[in-house]
Parts: C-alpha cells; sequence; structure tokens
C-alpha cells in the first residue's frame, strides 16, 4: 500500500517500527479468545497480536538505509498454524519520523514464487548475510547505486565480480536445478550475472542501499511465462530470456508428443521481483530472487 501524505493514524516513529521487527521487542498484550467458532473483538486482537509476536520471535534480515529513510525486512512468520511458516517481506520509506510508503508481500508456497520456496532454510540463509566479515571492506554508496541500477538495465556498461562463495537463493531457497530431465545437480547454484538477463526500464532502483552491509533492494516488473518442469515443478521464465524459453518450448513438446506424463500448457505472467543483492569487497556476495506471481499484462501500484 501506499501512504502519501503521512496520516495522524501512522504517526508511529522509526524506532517504533524497528523495534517491532527486533529480537525482545515489547509485544502487544494477549487477550482472551473465545472458545466458540465466532471471534470477538478481543479474539481478532489476540489473533493479529499472534502475527506480530511472530514477527518479534524471528530475527529478521534488515537493510537499512538511513540516508534516504528507507529499509527492507524479510522474516518467516506464523499465520495460526505451527507447522507452516510464511514469508513475510516488505520495504518501508520514513519521512521525518513518519512511515509515509508500505510495500508488502506475502509468499506463502511454491505458486506465489513460479519455483521454488522454503521458508524454514529463509532465516540461517540470511543469518550468515547479516554477519559479513569484520575485516570487509565496504563499497561506496555510489558503487553500490551502479550495481542496482545494471541489475534490469537493457544495456550497462557495470561489469560485476561474482565471488566463489556467493549465495544464490529463491524465496529463502538455494536454488536447486534438477534440470527438466531429472539430469541436473543437487548442489546449490552459485550466483551469475549474465549477459541474458531480464530487464525493466522501469525498475526502482536504489529502493534501499545499505551502506554498513552491502545490501541494495530494487524492483523490476517482469514478463514472462510459467513453463511446466520436471517432475511436479513449474518454473517462470522471463521473456527476455529466449534460449531457456526455447529450451523449455522443445522439453514441452516432447513429453506431449510421449503423453506419458500430465503437464499443464504454459501460461503467460508477470513476475513482481523484489530482488536483494549484497555486494562488498568489490565482488557480489549474496542474490535473492525474491517473486511474487501476477497475471499476464500486470504492473506495480507503485509505478
Amino acid at each position: 500500500m501506499r501512504i502519501s501524505p503521512p496520516s495522524d493514524f501512522l504517526n508511529l516513529s522509526v524506532g517504533l517500527v524497528m523495534a517491532m521487527f527486533a529480537v525482545g521487542g515489547a509485544a502487544l498484550p494477549h487477550a482472551a479468545r473465545a472458545t466458540t467458532s465466532s471471534c470477538s473483538r478481543a479474539c481478532m486482537t489476540a489473533i493479529i497480536t499472534d502475527v506480530l509476536d511472530s514477527m518479534v520471535a524471528h530475527d529478521p534480515l534488515l537493510a537499512i538505509d538511513a540516508a534516504q529513510g528507507t529499509g527492507y525486512f524479510a522474516l518467516d512468520v506464523n499465520e495460526g498454524n505451527d507447522d507452516v511458516q510464511t514469508i513475510l517481506r516488505g520495504r518501508i520509506a520514513v519521512v521525518d519520523q513518519k512511515i509515509t510508503e508500505l510495500e508488502l508481500f506475502l509468499n506463502r508456497n511454491r505458486g506465489d514464487h513460479g519455483f521454488s520456496f522454503n521458508a524454514t532454510q529463509l532465516v540461517p540463509n540470511y543469518r550468515t548475510l547479516m554477519m559479513p566479515p569484520a575485516n570487509r571492506t565496504k563499497n561506496s554508496r555510489k558503487t553500490l547505486e551502479t550495481v542496482s541500477e545494471a541489475l534490469f538495465a537493457t544495456s550497462s556498461e557495470t561489469v560485476v565480480t561474482v565471488d566463489d562463495n556467493c549465495q544464490f537463493t529463491e524465496l529463502g531457497w538455494k536454488v536447486v536445478d534438477t534440470g527438466v530431465y531429472g539430469n541436473g545437480t543437487t548442489d546449490p547454484l552459485g550466483c551469475n550475472w549474465p549477459d541474458s538477463h531480464p530487464t525493466d526500464d522501469n525498475a526502482r532502483v536504489n529502493l534501499v542501499i545499505d551502506e554498513e552491509l552491502g545490501f541494495i533492494v530494487t524492483s523490476g516488473i517482469i514478463p514472462g511465462k510459467v513453463y511446466p518442469y520436471n517432475g511436479n515443478v513449474s518454473a517462470f521464465i522471463p521473456n527476455r530470456m529466449t534460449d531457456a524459453q526455447a529450451a523449455q518450448d522443445v522439453w514441452f513438446a516432447e513429453m506431449k508428443a510421449k503423453a506419458t506424463l500430465p503437464v499443464l500448457s504454459p501460461m503467460n505472467a508477470t513476475g513482481d521481483t523484489l530482488e536483494v543483492l549484497q555486494y562488498y569487497n568489490g565482488k557480489l556476495q549474496a542474490m535473492q530472487i525474491n517473486v511474487f506471481m501476477n497475471g499476464p499484462s500486470m504492473t506495480s501500484a507503485w509505478l
């Protein structure tokens, strides 16, 4: 949601908002719940409090941009079922210590993303990113901004060097590509910075530039197709990645000809992408591709 100008309802201080996502932050008092199937105001208050408690009880990934008053967070939350975790991620903008923008995404399963999802891996994977080496070389804000601007650019002269240990995740999961024929690898894939990559001329660049931890948050709206993949997996492939789509078209034709495996037809879709990079020592250290799937030709309310 976009909130501008700030209303009295949202006259919260930055400290209060950040405390909500900090370990040990004060939780709202629990209200007694009714024993019937109805849910009173007190009951609803208690349920919402549970969600907030879940946020407090987990160390979130936090990217803080004090220079322009923006922040990004990601964490696993409990929406009422202790056995199932949801990934909550969001961005805030603050002016005069008041929230002016609040952008939230909830990814509940793989279908929200188009390929991968693992809420249980989310926290251990980003925990290492929140504790970079103390002796690292922090790159300048200008360098981080240049990387953000190159991420979804149609053309760019920016050269990005990838660290050998760069962590590549999609919605919590260290990506493993089984291959469409099941002959891929079980080892997590590393990061790469390919020439053929998704582009968006209207990408929202430099949303968050965290000079301390090297985080870079950028958003792009990416048209593509959802294809059936190996087994019961589907994959969102951006239209810009023509070679990957062509290879998937060949596999799909083969599966149709064999008629031994039920597969869905490819369908057009749009990926609302909020991508998080980590960059220090002059190299890309982490790449998090976070996508929320939408229908074809969709756009963003933030554009």
